[in-house]
């Protein structure tokens, strides 16, 4: 296959490859050869092998197969921010049907996000031992089974048990996607594509949700069967369109990183050809190429899954940063996302103008993700979380202390765009930061870290906020973004280098 000039000049500009020495004078040429070749020679070969796959990535220019990727993952992502919000939305046509109590409807969003938790573990421990693949189609099926159960639960207990399904559906969804995405894509591009999917969990979803439910609880309730029923087509709305989008998932390839791990080589470079020649689906008219040149059935040493490694020598001080920043800036978003009608309402504004002032602060998160797109392709993710985290802290307070609408509206407008960006760039972080092996169980553990921070930290909030005031509780999320700026400086830095080169301590 010939290289473009696009292709020359992406290679020119991708940090230098890791070529172990002697390398080039290994020659294997069959599996028993390699059995009983020296350590140093399968290292060798190990590290040769994980080079030519960084390389192949990399000299494969970003076009519409790629595209097809994101817009499939994005889906997911979306339906994932929209169930997260649509059940609040519906919660009080719920609470007058069932009879229920706050505390009761207050279950709604433990059990979602309780599933969450466990779903982004169960997902992590899945996809490193069976594929990225495999478990990103379970994670659709298990929430679209989920949400079909929610909106024709008979009960309170039956609608409970369809949250905890949804919620395990959409914790691996976004685990999983996010690890795919960032194995999928050349390293130039890694970044802004996985800010990408971001857009859609964050900026597009919370106003989709909020439209969704506008509609289907407003002028269309009648229609629908009235106020005991409107709320069922909301929590179902998406059956059909993550259906469809089950089936164009068939379509997309297994992580040619997780393949190379497992010593499927043919299979590895079958899916560096398809998107070689911009294609997902398989098919006569794509040539193979060898793009790594190993004998089929080569298993890589040392890639055995061993899901305490993330807690053990390197990689241990990695989950410390990462966990710390995934609790901090996810818990801080949450707690602004659910006190900022009260806020409002405490400095006079009826509930329905804080609705609308909150719809018009949230404005500034969808441009938030958009700018993290925008970075990750040209920023280095340290600087930006702790920069960012910086100026989210100054934000915060300044946003406490305002009392008049503009400012109110200003600060709260920056809070949400910082929220966003920060959020969007730990989780363009995170994959980066584990070896393939345990990409997937590394990704997951900070998602559940982060949901439990998200449920933890409002109570937190909630007890500041009733005993110091609005300003107490944003001097508490100030804290917590200076905590993340200084956790930040001990991890990695990602940007512009290969996974391979981050998994092998070449990352500063």
């Amino acid at each position: 296959m010939s290289e473009s000039r696009s292709d020359r000049e992406q290679n020119s500009a991708r940090p230098p490859a890791f070529q172990p020495p002697g390398s080039s004078e290994l020659i294997m040429t069959d599996t028993a050869s390699i059995g009983v070749a020296d350590d140093v020679a399968v290292e060798r070969l190990r590290l040769r092998a994980l080079d030519e796959l960084a390389s192949g990535l990399d000299r494969i220019p970003f076009r519409r197969a790629h595209v097809w990727i994101l817009v499939l993952v994005s889906f997911g992502a979306l339906f994932d921010a929209i169930e997260q919000y649509n059940v609040g939305l519906a919660s009080p046509l719920i609470a007058k049907q069932f009879s229920l109590s706050s505390s009761q409807v207050g279950l709604f969003t433990t059990f979602t996000f309780g599933g969450m938790a466990l779903g982004a573990l169960l997902a992590g421990i899945a996809g490193d031992k069976y594929g990225r693949k495999f478990t990103y189609m379970y994670n659709l099926a298990l929430y679209t089974c989920g949400a079909l159960l929610t909106a024709l639960a008979p009960n309170y207990e039956v609608l409970l048990i369809g949250r905890l399904v949804v919620g395990i559906g959409l914790g691996g969804e976004l685990n999983t996607g996010l690890t795919l995405v960032s194995e999928l894509m050349p390293t130039k591009a890694r970044g802004a594509a996985v800010a990408t999917v971001n857009i859609a969990a964050g900026g597009l979803g919370i106003f989709t949700s909020s439209a969704l439910a506008a509609l289907m609880l407003g002028p269309l309730e009648n229609t629908l069967g009235g106020p005991t029923v409107a709320w069922r087509w909301l929590l179902g709305v998406l059956v059909l369109p993550a259906a469809l989008v089950f089936v164009y998932r068939l379509l997309l390839p297994e992580s040619p990183r997780y393949l190379i791990v497992q010593g499927r080589i043919g299979e590895t470079n079958k899916v560096l050809a398809r998107l070689a020649a911009n294609k997902l689906r398989a098919s006569k008219e794509v040539v193979s190429e060898e793009y790594v040149t190993l004998p089929e059935g080569t298993r890589l040493p040392g890639q055995r899954v061993r899901l305490a490694e993330i807690f053990q020598g390197p990689l241990a001080r990695r989950t410390i940063v990462i966990w710390v920043v995934s609790a901090m800036t996810f818990g801080a978003a949450v707690t602004v996302a659910v006190f900022m009608p009260t806020v409002l309402v405490s400095r006079g504004y009826n509930v329905g103008a804080s609705l609308l002032y909150t719809t018009i602060i949230n404005v500034g998160g969808l441009i938030g993700a958009i700018l993290a797109s925008v970075f990750g392709y040209k920023l280095k993710r340290r600087a930006v979380l702790t920069y960012g985290a910086i100026l989210a802290m100054i934000i915060a307070v300044a946003f406490g202390a305002s009392s008049s609408l503009f400012p109110i509206l200003l600060f709260g407008g920056l809070l949400q765009l910082m929220f966003m960006l920060l959020n969007t760039t730990a989780w363009t972080w995170a994959p980066e930061l584990y070896p393939t092996r345990v990409r997937a169980f590394g990704t997951g553990a900070a998602v559940t870290v982060a949901l439990g921070s998200a449920s933890l930290v409002p109570y937190v909030a909630g007890a500041t906020f009733a005993s110091f005031g609005v300003v107490g509780m944003f001097v508490l999320v100030g804290v917590m973004y200076a905590i993340m700026a200084v956790a930040v400086r001990f991890g990695p830095e990602t940007q512009g280098f290969s996974l391979e080169q981050v998994s092998e301590g070449q990352a500063l």
